[in-house]
């Protein structure tokens, strides 16, 4: 007699029952989806903001690596600078070996490859040219680049760049993070 009272008394969920279980479900799995955005969004922002860091460092190294090279095995000057334009010279595969570093602006198409940019702002290329070699991209996204003739052996250079997409929760820049980075360098072989 227990038994048929048992499975007479076991009923099955009422719709009120499983009508809130999928509305309890629902809220979260979209809290879960929120937070699962976030965090991928997040993590795309550090990648951008490392990456900036690390191109800028690697040409930061070279133009450093490069300028300590200046007037190394020639007489005349060691090296020229003309705003954002600096001019090496040195002996190493030819009588005169020259490196430039140099700034071109961005062509309309690669500025409609960066939404949301503001149509004020504007976007470089930091460019090398070895000798009579063809000038290659070194660094994108640079927003300025400067060179300061300090002394006879000591020159600043100044690097402005940033992520090559805006994030909406920064709110500075409109979204796009910066990163700077000045050096002094010394010349070792002055004229």
């Amino acid at each position: 007699m227990n038994i048929n009272k048992k499975i007479h008394n076991s009923r099955g969920f009422t719709l009120l029952e499983i009508l809130i279980a999928i509305m309890i479900s629902g809220v979260l799995m979209v809290t879960g989806f929120q937070f699962f955005s976030r965090i991928s969004h997040q993590a795309e922002v550090q990648y951008d903001i490392s990456e900036m860091h690390n191109i800028y460092r690697v040409s930061m190294y070279d133009i450093r690596k490069t300028l300590r090279s200046a007037g190394y095995m020639v007489s005349g000057p060691s090296f020229e600078i003309n705003t954002d334009t600096l001019a090496v010279y040195y002996s190493a595969t030819q009588p005169v070996d020259t490196t430039m570093y140099f700034l071109t602006e961005y062509p309309d198409t690669a500025y409609q490859q960066v939404p949301g940019l503001p149509s004020t702002m504007k976007l470089y290329y930091l460019m090398k040219k070895v000798n009579s070699d063809t000038a290659l991209i070194y660094a994108d996204f640079i927003t300025n680049l400067s060179f300061t003739n300090i002394d006879n052996s000591n020159i600043l250079i100044s690097i402005t760049a940033q992520v090559p997409r805006g994030d909406e929760t920064y709110s500075k820049n409109n979204g796009f993070r910066t990163f700077s980075l000045t050096e002094r360098v010394n010349i070792r072989n002055k004229n």
